[in-house]
């Protein structure tokens, strides 16, 4: 394995701690599917440019279409759900559901990386998942009645960052099967960017005026975004997926302190117990695929 190739990885974990914040910002400014649409298609340009034009040469039929298919999917349902929160703090849960995906990276890989695991990959998958219900819960522990309340409030959004999560899961394991050399990252950035502004057209009543900050911030966004799943497709084709994984497991504490400083939205401190099971939850999964 390379070792530059797992440092890519890390790398894309960092700038990931910061999308959920700027995600939230530049929807309030641009709108749910405005601001999607922008974000993929500058970070389609800027990697494009950055690298080596992609070529389907070579590239097997199914990279292109059922990779290409997870990874507009997921970028479609990340953005919106975070987009079409009611508030900062419904954001925040959100974002966490998002980050089940490490977890579920690793239950993937059993049956599609034939991932030989321990007994407690199990258990730490289900406290990873009772963190989410924990934090949705919005501070009363694992209320069901109040946890269904939150979801009937908004369920699209609430769907569509459970989708995010799955697809993500997929498409990291999926990747490193189906692909072969250097894949075509700008193609599926742009494509991502298509389909969000397919939508726009269709159905937003909100029309994008641009403003400096707005400007800046989508500059910043893009650029992240170019570099962190540029990162995230070498490390998972060529670097140490499962020490990868391990440390993405802190993303969520990463991106929600981030996000809740950003937003001036820092959740109360029963929203952090949720926290902490998740990234423990994840953490136990990781430990039990350890040396397997």
């Amino acid at each position: 394995m390379d070792r530059f190739a797992t440092l890519f990885g890390v790398i894309a974990i960092v700038l990931w701690s910061m999308s959920v914040a700027l995600t939230r910002s530049l929807a309030e400014a641009l709108g749910p599917f405005g601001a999607a649409a922008s974000i993929y298609t500058v970070s389609g340009i800027m990697v494009w440019m950055a690298s080596s034009r992609p070529t389907l040469r070579g590239q097997s039929a199914a990279y292109l279409i059922i990779c290409g298919l997870l990874f507009v999917f997921y970028m479609v349902s990340f953005s919106l759900a975070i987009g079409l929160a009611h508030s900062r703090q419904q954001t925040l849960e959100l974002g966490l559901i998002n980050y089940l995906w490490p977890s579920l990276t690793l239950l993937f890989a059993v049956p599609l990386l034939k991932l030989k695991v321990r007994w407690w990959m199990w258990p730490g998958a289900v406290l990873a998942f009772v963190g989410v219900l924990w934090a949705i819960s919005g501070g009363h522990g694992l209320d069901i009645h109040q946890l269904m309340r939150n979801v009937r409030s908004n369920p699209v959004a609430y769907a569509l960052a459970l989708g995010a999560a799955l697809s993500w899961a997929l498409y990291s394991n999926l990747v490193r099967v189906f692909s072969k050399g250097a894949g075509v990252l700008p193609l599926f950035l742009l494509a991502t960017g298509a389909v969000l502004w397919a939508l726009y057209f269709n159905y937003s009543s909100t029309r994008i005026r641009m403003t400096w900050p707005a400007v800046t911030e989508l500059l910043v966004m893009g650029a992240i975004t170019a570099i962190s799943y540029q990162c995230w497709d070498i490390a998972m084709k060529k670097g140490n997926a499962t020490l990868v994984a391990a440390l993405s497991y802190f993303t969520p504490l990463s991106a929600i302190f981030i996000a809740g400083l950003w937003l001036h939205t820092l959740p109360g401190a029963s929203f952090w117990p949720g926290v902490g099971m998740v990234v423990a939850g994840s953490l136990l999964c990781w430990s039990a695929s350890r040396g397997k």
